[in-house]
């Protein structure tokens, strides 16, 4: 009788027991479901990798934000490689409903494909209207860029040429050709302009650039460039130290910015971290201009600098503003010039900081017909800031970019731009390499042998 009664109570447990596991599983079953219907519906996503790899960059949010009218994005490719640049595009229709993409095989859609002249698989397009752009590349900067120029068409940049300034077609360290390819992407043309040759601006010439000129501008050019940015034209200039440039300081003097005859040097230490020198200043500290909004936690770099001094009496009509300034350990060496074999602080001479670096101004006056005109000016310490060597450290492309787009007025433009994807490497000796071999290859599974056979000798 007690076996008989030993045996239903097993039995029973077993029953137990395998209600347990089943109402288990259901429940788990459950969980997933309500995951995948919740990610679905919410359309979640986390992006854990340490560039974002992923994700989208703050400027391409703020384009598609912005967007007003319908963009279609098409994938050229073989139908089994969609993938490739499905998780990419995606991103750019789940961010504004203006955005589709289309996958299309131009083996099976060769008209399409021939419509838009694809001749190699992997070629994305972005069409808007009757205005269509194919991306240079499959990445997110190669596609935003793409959808900048199908918005807003090409503008000119004239860097004007004649007195030593930077060559944009130079591939050395000091050279612009990298600048210009960026100017490019965004839909800029940059052009060469000889104000010697022919004393004026072309009126199809939005933004003109005075890139670290070694000799100093005559009268009349100094008049042309005043009347046209007073007359609301869009002007960059970077005035490099231990330059002498009267005519170019007096112009600027006449728009409340003052060109220090020095050169900056900066002692703080945190700028160490990043490898530089003490003529290298590196810029944490910004103004309140929409130019430099977005690098609040971005480090910029001004490499040989002088500074500026904002007029505390600007002229009517003019109102600089500080853009970028140095940390409370700088100082400006007065009366620089590069013959000097060696630079220290002269008490009573040179100037303590935080020094500025950069100026924004705004120039308003009214127009001839009774229209008000907005001119703009920013002014750098100096042209390295934009030179190949450069222009890729941190937030300096963000920075001369971010200019670009204010001086054209295409404020929506302003923000941190894609990155280029960061590959990421385990380098291992070999003393790592055979620790890891012991240590995952044999001991984790003899651990885990060991704890069964235990657990199996306790219930036994």
């Amino acid at each position: 009788m007690a076996l008989k009664d030993r045996m239903k109570g097993g039995g029973g447990q077993r029953v137990l027991q395998g209600a347990n596991l089943i109402l288990y599983t259901l429940i788990g079953i459950a969980i997933v479901v309500m995951i995948n219907w919740f990610v679905n519906r919410h359309d979640r996503r986390w992006d854990l990798t340490p560039n974002h790899e992923y994700s989208l960059s703050p400027q391409s949010k703020k384009i598609l934000h912005d967007l007003k009218r319908n963009v279609t994005i098409y994938a050229f490719d073989r139908k089994e490689a969609f993938s490739r640049s499905r998780d990419l595009l995606s991103n750019y229709s789940i961010a504004s409903h203006h955005v589709s993409v289309q996958y299309v095989d131009p083996d099976r859609q060769p008209g399409l494909a021939k419509q838009f002249g694809i001749t190699n698989y992997g070629t994305i397009m972005v069409v808007a209207g009757d205005r269509h752009f194919q991306a240079q590349s499959a990445d997110e900067e190669g596609v935003t860029n793409a959808l900048i120029r199908v918005l807003k068409g090409e503008r000119t940049v004239c860097f004007i040429q004649g007195h030593g300034e930077r060559d944009t077609t130079s591939a050395d360290r000091g050279g612009f050709q990298d600048l210009k390819k960026e100017l490019s992407n965004e839909s800029y043309q940059a052009n060469n302009l000889m104000l010697l040759q022919k004393n004026e601006i072309p009126p199809d010439c939005g933004i003109v650039v005075v890139a670290g000129p070694k000799h100093d501008y005559l009268p009349p050019e100094i008049d042309t460039i005043r009347a046209y940015v007073e007359s609301g034209g869009r002007a960059m200039l970077m005035l490099d130290p231990g330059v002498k440039l009267p005519n170019l300081d007096k112009l600027l003097a006449g728009w409340g910015i003052n060109v220090r005859d020095d050169l900056v040097v900066d002692l703080n230490p945190v700028a160490r971290l990043f490898g530089t020198s003490p003529d290298m200043p590196l810029i944490i500290h910004y103004g309140s201009n929409p130019i430099v909004e977005p690098l609040k936690r971005v480090a910029t770099l001004f490499p040989l600098t002088r500074s500026f001094e904002i007029s505390k009496s600007a002229p009517a009509g003019s109102s600089p503003d500080m853009l970028c300034q140095t940390s409370d350990a700088s100082f400006g060496v007065e009366g620089f010039n590069p013959s000097m074999q060696k630079v220290s602080f002269r008490p009573g001479k040179d100037i303590k900081g935080p020094l500025t670096v950069a100026v924004a101004d705004t120039l308003s006056e009214q127009g001839a017909k009774g229209k008000p005109s907005e001119g703009r000016v920013v002014v750098f310490g100096t042209s390295l800031v934009a030179a190949n060597a450069y222009l890729g450290f941190q937030g300096n492309k963000d920075l001369v970019m971010n200019t670009v787009n204010w001086l054209s007025a295409e404020e929506d433009l302003i923000s941190i731009r894609p990155k280029t994807s960061e590959h990421q490497h385990l380098n291992l000796n070999q003393q790592q390499m055979g620790r890891l071999l012991y240590l995952g290859v044999f001991g984790l599974p003899i651990c885990i042998i060991l704890i069964g056979v235990g657990v199996w000798w306790r219930r036994r």
